[in-house]
C-alpha cells in the first residue's frame, strides 16, 4: 500500500480551512484499514454494486427536495466547469446514495459501466475508499486518486468529494466529481478539487441563508474577497442584535481560536445592530467595516434584511397554457400557432432544442392549451434514470415482479398519466429495447407491466423532447426507425435563447418567478437587462434560472447588479456600462487566425452553427464559447441587438 499512497503528495493548504492535498494521506491510510478490518472488503473480488430501486430513488429524492432545489445551482455550476474536461458530477445523500447526476452525453455509457447513475450507493462499506464514502465518514473533502481507491475495479478513476452540512452541522449531502480517464500524478486534480469544495460550500451558505431567512444576515469576508456565495460567511441575528445562528465555516475558520464572548452582536464586534442597520440604509450594497473584539481582525461585511411574512402578491387570474410563456420570439410564435392546431389530434408531438432551452416548459403549455388540462401531467427524463430502472419506471409492475418490488406492485408513469399527458424529456436516451414497448403505447394505446400477463388500456397526449439528432442515431443504428417516423409527425423546434428576440422577456418572467418564490423585490436596472441580454446563455433559460436564483439570493440591496451573479456569467457578460468600474479584468477578444478560421467557416456554412462545428472538428457548445470569447455575432443576432437598440430608443 506505501506505493499506491505515497507518490505525488504536494501542495499548500487552501484557503478557508479546507484540507490540503498532502493531508489526505494519512486520511487514505486510516480508510484503507477500515476497509480491510472493519468492512472486510476482497479489493480484487467486484461485488454487485447497490443502486436504490425507481420508486426509492423517487422517494429519497422526495424527502431531499428542499435541499434539492437549493443545490442545484452548486451541481449545475460545477457541472459547466468540468463536464468539458470528461467529468461527471454527481450529488449523494448523507448515506452516499446518488441522487442528482450530470454527466457528458459522450461518456454516459462509460459512466453507466462505472456504476456512476442515478441511485448508486458510495458508501465506504460498500466500495471501500472512495471520495463519497471517505468524505462521509471524515466530514471533510477528500481527493481519491486512481488506485488509492481500494477496489480494484475503481483504480482508474480519480474523484473529488466534499461534504455538506446543513444550518445544524448535519451531513446532508456530498458533492463528488469524477473522470474514468486522469494522469497519473494527483496534483492533475487540484483544481478540480478545489471547485468542488467551493460549490459544496456555495450549497452549504446557501441552505444557511434559506433556513434563517427571517433573521437580519451578516455576510463576512476578508478585505478585499470577492463577492460570491462561496467566499463568504454567515452570521444570523434578531431585531435586538441577540445572535441565532452561525455558520459552521465562520466558527471554524475565521474565528479558530477565538471563542465567542456571549450571544450578542455588540459584544463580538465594534458596530451594534442598530449601526449596522443603519449604515446598510445610508449606503445600500457597500461594503461595511467590521472589527473582531475577540481577535482584532479586520472584515468585509454585508447586510441582507430579513424576509418577513407578506401577503401573496395579488393576481388577476392564473395563467395556464401558453399564456404562462414569454413568448414575443416570431418563430416560437410561430410554433405555438402550429402546435395548437394539433394539441388534441392525438399526434405524438416531438421538441427539439438545445438543453435547457424551455422543452420541458413548452410541454406543460401544451397541456395546458389542451382539452386534457386538468388531468395528470407527468414527465420522465429518460436520461436521468438509469437503464436498468426506466423499465419499471415508465410501465410499472405487479407484484413479485423483481426482488425488492413493492407488495402491491406499482404503476409506471405511462399509467399514471392516463387521461392526461405524458411527457418523455431526451427520448435519444430510451433504451432500444424499450423503445419498442414504447411504440406499442403510441399505435395500441396499452401497455404491460413488468410481471403482468395481459395489456392494460392507457388514453393519453405523448410529448417527446431530445438535444440530440435523431436522424443520425437511426442511421447509426441507435433508435429505432418504426419509432422515429412514429415520433416524427409534429416536430418543433426551440430555438435557443441567445437566438430569440424575446430575450428581455424572458428574463424579466424568470426573474419575476424567482423573486416571489424567494419573497423578495430587488429591482432589475434596464443596464444589467441589457448585459444579461448580450449574454450568450450557452446552458440556456435553465441556466438564466440558476443565474437569476443565485443573484436573487446573494443581493443585499434593493437592486440587482453583474456582480451578484455567478462567475461564468459575469466573467463572459459585456463589460460593465461606461462610468462603472469593472468587478473582474475582461476577456479580451483574441486576434488573429483563430477568428479568421472560425468566421470564415461559419460564412461557409451559411452561419449553420451544427455544420460549421462539424467543419471545425469540435461540438457546437464549444463553438458558441468559441464566437463569445473572440466577440463573433451571428448576423441574425446582431439584426435583433440594433432592433432592440432602435426600439429602446
Amino acid at each position: 500500500m506505501q506505493g499506491r499512497l505515497g507518490d505525488g503528495l504536494t501542495g499548500g493548504h487552501f484557503a478557508g480551512g479546507a484540507l490540503s492535498l498532502l493531508s489526505n494521506e494519512e486520511r487514505l491510510r486510516a480508510s484503507w484499514r477500515r476497509s480491510e478490518e472493519r468492512y472486510r472488503i476482497d479489493p480484487d473480488t467486484r461485488a454487485k454494486a447497490r443502486v436504490l430501486s425507481a420508486a426509492e430513488c423517487r422517494d429519497e429524492r422526495e424527502r431531499m427536495s428542499s435541499f434539492l432545489r437549493i443545490a442545484q445551482l452548486g451541481v449545475t455550476r460545477l457541472h459547466d466547469q468540468v463536464r468539458d474536461s470528461g467529468y461527471c458530477v454527481l450529488l449523494t445523500n448523507g448515506q452516499g446514495a446518488t441522487v442528482e447526476f450530470r454527466g457528458n452525453p459522450s461518456l454516459d455509457g462509460e459512466f453507466r459501466r462505472r456504476g456512476f447513475i442515478l441511485g448508486a450507493c458510495w458508501s465506504e462499506g460498500e466500495e471501500g475508499t472512495c471520495g463519497v464514502g471517505t468524505a462521509i465518514v471524515d466530514r471533510a473533502p477528500i481527493l481519491v486518486h486512481r488506485d488509492e481507491h481500494f477496489r480494484n475495479h475503481n483504480n482508474g478513476i480519480t474523484c473529488s468529494a466534499a461534504p455538506v452540512f446543513g444550518p445544524e452541522d448535519e451531513l446532508v449531502g456530498v458533492l463528488n466529481a469524477s473522470a474514468f480517464s486522469a494522469p497519473e500524478n494527483r496534483n492533475s486534480q487540484a483544481v478540480v478539487y478545489r471547485l468542488v469544495q467551493q460549490n459544496a460550500l456555495a450549497i452549504e451558505n446557501a441552505l444557511f441563508v434559506e433556513a434563517c431567512k427571517s433573521a437580519w444576515i451578516l455576510s463576512i469576508s476578508a478585505p478585499g474577497d470577492c463577492w460570491s456565495l462561496g467566499e463568504v460567511h454567515f452570521l444570523a441575528f434578531d431585531d435586538g442584535g441577540q445572535i441565532l445562528a452561525v455558520s459552521r465555516r465562520l466558527r471554524a475558520g475565521l474565528f479558530a481560536g477565538a471563542a465567542l464572548p456571549s450571544r450578542r452582536l455588540e459584544d463580538l464586534f465594534d458596530q451594534s445592530a442598530a449601526a449596522l442597520v443603519k449604515r446598510a440604509h445610508e449606503r445600500p450594497g457597500a461594503p461595511i467595516p467590521l472589527r473582531c473584539l475577540a481577535n482584532g481582525l479586520l472584515f468585509e461585511a454585508q447586510l441582507r434584511a430579513p424576509v418577513r411574512d407578506a401577503p401573496s402578491r395579488p393576481t388577476a387570474s392564473v395563467r395556464r397554457g401558453f399564456d404562462a410563456l414569454a413568448a414575443e420570439d416570431p418563430r416560437v410564435l410561430e410554433s405555438i400557432e402550429r402546435v395548437k392546431r394539433v394539441v388534441d389530434r392525438k399526434l405524438t408531438i416531438l421538441l427539439l432544442g438545445e438543453t435547457g432551452s424551455g422543452k420541458e416548459a413548452f410541454a406543460k403549455a401544451i397541456h395546458g392549451h389542451s382539452q386534457r388540462c386538468d388531468k395528470p401531467f407527468v414527465a420522465l427524463n429518460c436520461a436521468a434514470i438509469p437503464e436498468s430502472l426506466i423499465e419499471s419506471e415508465l410501465f410499472g409492475y405487479k407484484e413479485g415482479a423483481f426482488t425488492g418490488a413493492k407488495l402491491k406492485g406499482a404503476k409506471g408513469k405511462v399509467q399514471q398519466a392516463s387521461g392526461g399527458t405524458l411527457f418523455l424529456d431526451e427520448i435519444g436516451d430510451m433504451p432500444l429495447s424499450l423503445q419498442t414497448r414504447l411504440l406499442r403505447v403510441l399505435a395500441e394505446g396499452e401497455v404491460v407491466a413488468l410481471g403482468a400477463s395481459e395489456p392494460e388500456k392507457v388514453d393519453l397526449n405523448v410529448v417527446c423532447a431530445t438535444h440530440r439528432d435523431l436522424a443520425s442515431m437511426v442511421r447509426a443504428g441507435l433508435f429505432r426507425e418504426d419509432l422515429y417516423y412514429r415520433l416524427n409527425a409534429a416536430v418543433f423546434r426551440l430555438p435557443p435563447l441567445r437566438e430569440r428576440s424575446d430575450r428581455r422577456e424572458v428574463i424579466r418572467q424568470v426573474l419575476d418567478e424567482e423573486l416571489a418564490s424567494a419573497g423578495r423585490d430587488p429591482v432589475l436596472p434596464d443596464e444589467v437587462l441589457e448585459q444579461l441580454a448580450a449574454y450568450a446563455w450557452p446552458g440556456n433559460i435553465r441556466e438564466l434560472r440558476n443565474a437569476l436564483r443565485f443573484a436573487v439570493a446573494v443581493c443585499d440591496d434593493n437592486a440587482l447588479a453583474l456582480a451578484h451573479f455567478p462567475e461564468n456569467v459575469t466573467l463572459r457578460a459585456l463589460p460593465p456600462v461606461a462610468g462603472d468600474a469593472p468587478a473582474r479584468p475582461v476577456v479580451r477578444p483574441a486576434a488573429g487566425d483563430e477568428r479568421e478560421e472560425i468566421l470564415a467557416e461559419l460564412r461557409r456554412c451559411h452561419w449553420n452553427i451544427s455544420a460549421a462545428a462539424e467543419a471545425v472538428g469540435v461540438s457546437r457548445s464549444t463553438l458558441y464559447r468559441r464566437m463569445q470569447r473572440l466577440a463573433i455575432v451571428a448576423p441574425n443576432a446582431a439584426d435583433a441587438m440594433e432592433a432592440h437598440s432602435r426600439l429602446d430608443h
